[in-house]
């Protein structure tokens, strides 16, 4: 059975290795997916034309051109996304800039190669369309790639998976490039690397069908925020593609030999062992593969055409089925199509179908999950910085059993809103939060305030050293009280700051040690849910510490079974973007929470969405054991 491994495990390793980074503006993960769809919205295709259309309406100019398309792109895609999203991004102003160049400079590229388009109306390629439907026809954007790779040596063959940011095919001529598009740059290195890759994948589905398979071309193509071009030959990245290959069957496990990896691009590096992604997780069983199959034909039962010709993927405790949409099939179909696969098939719950990387994928869960411990993923998380200790928060393994985590430095990850019902794992979820926090820190650099309405949740660090005060029991004191004196900490902190605008800065300039205060209850809504004036005077404080509370080094995280409208409301919403959904009982809470439907199909235990700015992403909580537990609350 062919190892399956991805694009982006492969441009992280590249990243750790080379030691570069780039000079770019920064821009965070969510602004560059921001970036990615905003040019497919400007592109469009065949059957959906893009905002590139709109240039039918105006002069044939090319600086009206580009004025048309910078005017619409903001107007229809980066201006709503901005003011929705902009308690999230409100500390983040030199990356917002840098992100609206960046997509003005990526108007005027889509313009130009217009323009480019139309000075050419005489040949006959271009004669029977308009310029803007042309590059809708032959670009796709975020196209799925797969291929299989096997080299002498190798003790298995490799799946290699990939979305390439965008491919040309020049209709006709066999010629096609693929187009790989940078929103700053982290690592030079890397980031030509991730082309290649694509390139490869591109060159090996080229040869697989027969076709030309010398004629591709790569072009690499960075905002930063200015645009930058390099456009290589298939046989300029012959050296490159060698030193991939060899990579590739170092980090799958299936390269036999013993010598290092060849893994530079433009120079030597040495690649860590990628432990982390443990390969053999990875490939789908017999039993798996005739589950894909069975849903094929049940699809096909009720007239939806798909089929199965993307890699299936092994997740801890589901796995996902990519689907590609036949001729006529309607998203819509599929995505209503839910409930009869569960009849059909037999299954215990009923599959998650979703949109991921502009496709489809049906998630169902395995009948022989798995469970992912707190130990396997604990040398995972993040160094500690040695002065402040660590900020990151274990949130899920994803797909791959790669570790996802808040990073409470970041703005919209500085608070958690947390929600799901009984049984979701929610309780759980809170103390592997605390578990990940209190191994990368010592109470010199993190203390707790617990507020612990059910009494039982966090028992176990009743004497740990680590509490800023002891437990809180609401029925004992009053909640609203405690969080009081929480914003009088952060008030009695920015008096010290002398104009410090984040904690590393405060931390320096303090005289005295200035521990991170990370403040954690469970049952948000039973504390608001008291009095009238516990509940004005716990909503209040909440509201102060969470526009405020950051860059004192205090942080919220807020869990709650009922994410009604009552629940989470004005400020609360506006100030903590970061949500962990577990399973919920409606829809209609998924989408309070999510801004998304989804959580109430979730097969509990563990099984959450996580968004920050973007979408939803499907991850799988790690389990903390009692044993675990005990070590970690109890002897720290």
């Amino acid at each position: 059975m062919p190892r399956s491994i991805n694009v982006s495990q492969i441009r992280q390793a590249i990243y750790e290795a080379s030691g570069i980074r780039g000079d770019g503006a920064p821009s965070t993960a969510v602004l560059g997916q921001w970036f990615h769809d905003g040019l497919g919205r400007l592109i469009g295709d065949s059957a959906a034309p893009g905002i590139l259309a709109t240039l039918a309406d105006v002069d044939a100019d090319l600086e009206i051109w580009k004025r048309t398309l910078a005017a619409e792109s903001y107007a229809r895609i980066v201006g709503p996304r901005l003011t929705r999203e902009q308690a999230a991004l409100r500390d983040a102003a030199p990356q917002v800039l840098a992100f609206w160049q960046a997509s003005r400079a990526a108007s005027d590229w889509l313009a130009e190669l217009c323009w480019a388009l139309r000075s050419e109306r005489t040949s006959p390629r271009f004669a029977s369309a308009a310029p803007w439907k042309t590059l809708g026809d032959w670009m796709t954007t975020e196209e799925p790639l797969a291929c299989e790779l096997q080299e002498p040596g190798w003790s298995d063959s490799v799946r290699l998976i990939g979305v390439a940011d965008a491919v040309v095919r020049l209709a006709g001529t066999g010629m096609w490039c693929a187009v790989e598009l940078k929103l700053g740059q982290t690592s030079p290195e890397a980031d030509l690397g991730q082309a290649c890759l694509y390139h490869l994948l591109l060159t090996k589905m080229q040869e697989a069908s027969g076709a030309v398979a010398d004629a591709g071309t790569l072009a690499l193509i960075s905002f930063g925020p200015e645009r930058q071009e390099r456009v290589f030959s298939a046989h300029e990245l012959a050296t490159a593609r060698r030193r991939l290959v060899d990579l590739i069957g170092k980090l799958a496990g299936v390269d036999q030999a013993q010598t290092a990896p060849h893994a530079g691009l433009s120079r030597p590096t040495s690649f860590p062992p990628v432990t982390r992604n443990r390969p053999a997780e990875l490939s789908p069983s017999a039993e798996h593969l005739e589950l894909g199959r069975g849903l094929i034909r049940t699809f096909a039962e009720y007239g939806v055409s798909v089929t199965l010709d993307q890699p299936v993927i092994v997740g801890p405790t589901f796995i996902r089925f990519p689907i590609t949409l036949g001729r006529g099939t309607k998203v819509n179909a599929v995505m209503r199509s839910a409930a009869e696969l569960q009849m059909r098939l037999q299954l215990k719950e009923e599959p998650f179908i979703s949109r991921d990387n502009g496709q489809l994928v049906v998630d169902v869960q395995r009948p022989d999950p798995q469970t992912v411990y707190f130990a396997e993923i604990r040398d995972d998380l993040p160094r500690p910085d040695p002065r402040l200790g660590g900020s990151h928060i274990p949130v899920g393994v994803n797909l791959f059993r790669q570790l996802v985590c808040v990073d409470l430095n970041r703005t919209d990850h500085a608070h958690l809103l947390v929600a799901g019902t009984t049984g979701s794992g929610k309780s759980e979820w809170l103390r592997l939060a605390l578990a990940g926090l209190l191994v990368t820190n010592t109470p010199e650099t993190l203390r707790l305030l617990v507020i612990d309405p059910k009494r039982n949740a966090f028992h176990a660090l009743r004497e740990s050293p680590y509490l800023w005060r002891p437990l809180v029991f609401p029925d004992e004191q009053s909640a609203g009280e405690v969080l009081a004196g929480l914003a009088e900490e952060m008030d009695r902190r920015y008096r010290i700051a002398d104009g410090a605008d984040s904690f590393a800065q405060l931390a320096g300039r303090s005289a005295e040690p200035l521990p991170r205060i990370v403040c954690v209850c469970d049952e948000y809504r039973d504390l608001i849910s008291r009095s009238r004036p516990e509940r004005k005077l716990i909503e209040e404080q909440i509201c102060r510490l969470g526009a405020k509370a950051r860059a004192a080094g205090i942080h919220l995280i807020l869990a709650t079974q009922e994410p009604s409208r009552d629940t989470i409301k004005g400020p609360l919403d506006a100030n903590m973007p970061a949500r962990v959904g577990l399973k919920m009982g409606k829809a209609v809470e998924s989408r309070m929470l999510l801004n998304d439907g989804g959580a109430e199909k979730l097969l509990g235990h563990g099984d959450l969405l996580f968004k920050d700015v973007g979408k939803p992403v499907r991850l799988q909580a790690p389990l903390l054991t009692e044993a675990e537990r005990v070590e970690i609350f109890e002897s720290r």
